[in-house]
């Protein structure tokens, strides 16, 4: 069951605030602007639930929404310090809202020294039992708490103190004690979670050893090679991975993840790592971070911007509105020469190309070297800024004495052959890896009937009709034949300029005539009209047909996961296998 809405008063950092949240939500902003206090309340609600859901509820009237079931939880279960919970260090009662899939609402009172009142409204018939705030309520929160360094000899505890740490910010003071009383198929799954974001290294179930104090000690050891040490003398992103793996284990298509700033402990890559296994095992997350490397990784519909004086968090809809996350996070073209003085390898892309390169380079390669921060994109606008990319090696040995690794990708648009091969070749001699794309766009290779099917297949939340996929391809080929006239005109007048400029002497309407002949022939084949139209063009009308035939928002990401390495064409297979090569020689 999935959130729908959250909404909170004189809450902490707000008076009022209120989210929309769909299956992604990632939460970007400066420090201190609230975006914790949006996890504080998920918090506390998971904490409310876990209480209350073992306990009868009493039956009080609310006012306005008429006689409820209502539960009193104890401040003691809550791992939320509430003495600041108030707007401005009021009395309170601060207030959060929580709506879900069902319709159902939680609404609950909280103030900084009295129990948490809590009370249901839902359609749902009431039955004074415990289980009904389980049936009419299916939520279920999965919390990652505030992570901490493992403790270096970890005592053995109680199972009842495990329990009560387990899930707030002295979770990592029992973390090796809750795996010490775990069953061995347990902890085997999480050892494979683990495994994910550090190959080859493989974590053993732990062991008691005894010290000169006569007390219990819990060791937990990995084996990476043929060393074995104990975890805690890894570094501190190891010992967060293990702790976030602990609480993801618990998660699946039904949960909703909360994870506040993953990205503080972690290197880039196992950013990427974290956010594709969270991707593919819950049903829902909210993530707060400033990282980058997170945001790039989604759909700007995924992204939420939370504001100064904001009564609601903003969804960005366009690529464009990645420019104000970033002002938001207060990003800058520093940080991008920052990681490129580490890297020492640089790949120039179109302007909003770099989020889409590293999901292609994996599907077209089977390798992360595009999104394991390894190689610093950085943006060019096209053709006419290629004595930037010419020169960047030069500039950068001459003027901040480090040598760099320098490749480009451009778009095609509508240049003949001639002029990309000639353009290849001034680049290439310039100590720079150029490549062209071989259609116009880099979106043009997210138009593929199958990964589309498959995307409606998965995502949609209604019965699909008889012959749905032959309509989707009857779309598709509506799609592409409507920009048939305008990419006939661009293709056409670009093969004229060059043929005039290579033989002036040419007559121009048979030149014309010719060019036009040759489009009329090549655009029988739908594979040659993949390749020429407007790759953004037809992939925004087929999304907004998707979505207002089947209710399925279509997005470069879902696409991408639908599609095989097969699907790209093997020529763009070389570019990116050029490319790896090149960086990695």
């Amino acid at each position: 069951m999935q959130i729908k809405n959250l909404e909170f008063f004189d809450f902490k950092t707000y008076p009022h605030f209120g989210i929309s949240l769909r299956d992604r939500n990632v939460l970007v902003g400066p420090n201190n602007i609230g975006k914790s206090t949006a996890l504080d309340a998920l918090r506390i609600t998971f904490d409310v639930l876990r209480y209350a859901k073992r306990f009868a509820p009493d039956l009080k009237d609310q006012t306005g929404d008429g006689v409820c079931p209502t539960y009193m939880v104890p401040p003691s279960v809550i791992q939320t310090d509430l003495r600041y919970c108030v707007h401005d260090f009021g009395e309170g009662p601060a207030r959060i809202q929580i709506k879900i899939a069902n319709g159902s609402t939680l609404k609950m009172k909280v103030a900084p020294h009295a129990d948490v009142e809590c009370w249901l409204v839902s359609d749902m018939r009431v039955q004074r039992s415990a289980a009904h705030l389980r049936k009419a309520f299916p939520l279920d929160i999965v919390v990652v708490p505030t992570l901490s360094p493992l403790e270096q000899n970890e005592e053995l505890v109680t199972e009842t103190t495990v329990d009560r740490n387990r899930f707030g910010r002295l979770a990592s003071r029992s973390f090796r004690t809750f795996w010490y009383r775990q069953d061995d198929n347990a902890f085997e799954d999480f050892a494979d979670l683990v495994e994910l974001g550090w190959p080859g290294v493989r974590i053993q179930k732990p062991v008691l050893e005894g010290n000169d104090g006569g007390k219990t000690i819990v060791r937990m050891y990995f084996r990476e090679g043929k060393k074995v040490r104990e975890v805690q003398w890894a570094g501190f992103g190891f010992q967060v991975w293990m702790q976030t793996m602990m609480h993801l284990r618990t998660a699946g298509k039904n949960s909703v993840l909360v994870l506040d700033e993953p990205d503080v402990y972690l290197h880039p890559d196992l950013q990427h790592r974290l956010l594709r296994i969270v991707s593919q095992r819950v049903g829902q997350f909210l993530l707060a971070t400033h990282s980058t490397e997170i945001i790039n990784d989604v759909d700007p519909g995924d992204v939420l911007v939370l504001r100064p004086g904001a009564r609601s968090a903003k969804r960005i809809k366009s690529e464009e509105g990645f420019g104000s996350v970033y002002d938001a996070i207060g990003s800058s073209e520093n940080a991008q020469f920052a990681r490129l003085a580490r890297t020492k390898k640089v790949l120039y892309v179109e302007g909003k190309d770099a989020r889409l390169l590293g999901k292609i380079g994996k599907l077209a390669g089977g390798s992360d070297f595009l999104a394991d921060s390894s190689v610093t994109l950085m943006k060019t606008e096209g053709f006419a800024n290629w004595s930037r990319v010419s020169t960047s090696a030069w500039v950068f040995k001459e003027f901040f004495e480090f040598d760099v690794k320098v490749a480009s990708l451009f778009d095609r648009d509508y240049r003949t052959d001639h002029e990309v091969k000639d353009f290849i070749g001034k680049l290439n001699g310039n100590d720079v890896l150029c490549h062209v794309l071989p259609f116009k766009e880099i979106e043009n290779i997210l138009l593929v009937p199958e990964a589309i099917k498959k995307v409606i297949s998965k995502y949609t939340r209604k019965q699909l009709p008889v012959g749905w996929q032959e309509e989707v391809e009857a779309i598709f080929s509506n799609i592409l034949e409507g920009l048939e006239e305008q990419t006939s005109s661009n293709i056409v007048i670009a093969g004229v300029q060059e043929e005039m400029k290579r033989k002036p002497a040419s007559n121009m309407h048979s030149v014309y005539q010719l060019e036009a002949a040759r489009f009329r022939k090549n655009w029988a084949s739908q594979e040659y009209r993949r390749t020429v139209v407007g790759g953004k063009e037809a992939f925004s009308g087929l999304a907004k047909q998707v979505q207002d035939i089947f209710g399925v928002n279509l997005t470069e990401t879902r696409v991408i996961e639908e599609m095989t390495m097969d699907d790209i064409g093997l020529d763009v297979r070389e570019i990116f296998q050029s490319f790896e090569k090149f960086f990695r020689d």
